[in-house]
């Protein structure tokens, strides 16, 4: 069990650091667009609740891990550095990538881009923090696993509800892009052809002048 684990953590690191420097972003400081009433719209409503659950999560997970006292597991002395070494990775994740990544979504709700990021990253973090979790639970106390089994459960809802919303993103970028390329179809096929000139050949006939029927004068 012990060299399953360590095999586990030696392979999973968090590849998505902070993409920027930007700090943690409290969940009631975002804002995103709203409709001409002033109010948000359904979209930004969704989003809103969202980036909300995500920044929440993260928080909470930042809080389980930094109180885990590897140190004093009862694993081996490589076993502890590889852990270590995951938990301060998946730290730097929790404050400084999840914060940009929302940020950016924040600054542009509809990009497929940024919200795709966001969905790779919560899947990278997500493998690097099971690992961990199953650590804690194979080498540490009972008291320190159960936080993070509930941070794992919790991450992994959030990283299919974003997979849903970058799926809708999609259809909707694969929709638009159809309707564009039929209105320029449209106009193509709509041009107005050039103007034929007609040639009759057959000349109108010059009308013959009618006979005089006045009579002749006697002589």
């Amino acid at each position: 069990m012990k060299i399953a684990v360590c095999l586990l953590l030696a392979s999973s690191t968090v590849w998505a650091q902070s993409p920027g420097n930007g700090s943690a972003t409290p969940a009631s400081a975002m804002t995103f667009q709203t409709n001409p009433s002033g109010t948000p719209s359904p979209d930004a409503q969704a989003l809103n609740e969202l980036l909300s659950e995500v920044q929440a999560s993260a928080q909470k997970s930042d809080t389980d891990v930094a109180r885990l006292r590897i140190d004093r597991w009862k694993a081996e002395a490589v076993a502890k550095q590889q852990a270590q070494s995951s938990a301060a990775s998946i730290r730097r994740n929790l404050e400084n990538a999840i914060p940009d990544l929302i940020q950016r979504i924040q600054a542009s709700p509809s990009s497929l881009n940024a919200n795709f990021r966001l969905y790779r990253n919560l899947n990278a973090l997500y493998d690097t923090f099971s690992a961990l979790a199953e650590s804690a639970g194979a080498f540490g106390p009972r008291d320190q696993y159960d936080p993070l089994a509930t941070d794992i459960s919790e991450l992994d809802q959030l990283r299919h509800k974003v997979a849903e919303r970058v799926d809708l993103l999609a259809g909707a970028n694969d929709a638009e892009l159809a309707r564009l390329r039929a209105k320029v179809a449209a106009t193509a096929s709509g041009t107005k052809p050039a103007s034929k000139v007609v040639v009759d050949d057959e000349q109108p006939k010059p009308k013959k002048k009618a006979k005089s029927t006045s009579p002749t004068p006697s002589k």
